[in-house]
């Protein structure tokens, strides 16, 4: 690596950020607007990140602003530095600061139900002062949190999914997906019912682009039969239940938001043993400050509880 070359290199970090931005908002009107800066202003600082890094990394286009391969190739790079620095902030405030420290940790549907409350009750029973926060989104959106420093580590379901595969998986335990129909007045013969039966019932779904979705499509298509017509598109798991409880939708829910809720009943249906594994999952090559790795020892000692 050659210092005294970077030194001297014009890219600077307020390029990394308006390109960030610039493709988070798709123009450069609202990007402007965002960062409190005029158009033309930060046209002149695109021209000058294009100039650093030696290529063009928008195509203006009647949709807006769209990345070109060398853009894509910028923007994730761009993601990885700024996620660096937002660490290093606060692992220096660590050193300083009498307070214990903050995390911020990323949960999609089974992480937030089961051990991430469990794991996050441990460790403010030792360290009442340590400030967490949990945010539940789409995976999508929480992988690019956590590629920017917002998070600090993610809780799912881990697969060979492209999504996931740039990320450091760390297997914490297994739980099953379960097909899951209304225990209120139900009208289907567990002992009969198969995947057959269920092409023409209504179905809450997982949203496109996730595991669970590809899961539940390949479960109908290894059986040759057509995809359910009748579908909502959910990514939260509390509509999901409302839509199963009270309005005889079918769905796929973990098994412990199943045990532990008595109007609903899972049906013996077996979709796949692909998505059994829930683990972390954290950002390659970054460090974790103090407080992440007190985080991440809570999850393991409570990873052994449910292995039990």
């Amino acid at each position: 690596m050659d210092l005294v070359l970077l030194m001297n290199r014009h890219l600077k970090f307020r390029h990394l950020v308006i390109i960030l931005v610039i493709e988070q908002q798709g123009s450069l009107m609202r990007a402007a607007e965002n960062l409190y800066v005029t158009q033309p202003a930060l046209s002149r600082t695109l021209r000058e990140a294009e100039t650093a890094i030696g290529a063009p990394l928008f195509d203006r286009t009647r949709h807006g602003m769209i990345p070109t391969e060398a853009g894509r190739v910028a923007l994730e790079h761009a993601g990885a530095i700024i996620g660096h620095v937002e660490v290093l902030d606060r692992r220096v405030a660590e050193i300083s600061s009498q307070q214990a420290g903050s995390i911020s940790i990323g949960a999609h549907v089974t992480g937030a139900n089961t051990i991430v409350p469990m794991a996050v009750g441990h460790l403010l029973t030792k360290y009442p002062h340590m400030n967490v926060t949990i945010s539940e989104a789409p995976p999508s959106a929480l992988i690019q949190q956590l590629e920017q420093g917002s998070l600090d580590m993610l809780v799912g379901r881990m697969t060979d999914h492209e999504s996931t595969a740039q990320l450091d998986l760390i297997p914490l335990y297994s739980e099953s997906y379960r097909i899951v129909a209304s225990a209120r007045g139900s009208s289907f013969d567990p002992a009969t019912i198969t995947l057959e039966t269920l092409v023409d019932r209504p179905w809450v779904i997982p949203v496109k682009g996730t595991p669970l979705r590809d899961m539940w499509e390949k479960a109908f298509v290894q059986r040759e039969l057509p995809l359910p017509r009748q579908v909502v598109e959910c990514g939260s798991p509390a509509p999901t239940s409302t839509l199963i409880r009270q309005y005889g939708f079918f769905g796929v829910l973990p098994e412990s938001m199943v045990r532990d809720d008595e109007r609903m009943e899972p049906i013996p249906v077996k979709l796949s043993d692909d998505l059994d594994r829930i683990g972390l999952m954290l950002m390659p090559e970054r460090p974790l400050t103090v407080a992440a790795e007190m985080m991440l020892k809570a999850f393991h000692e409570q990873a052994q509880l449910l292995n039990e």
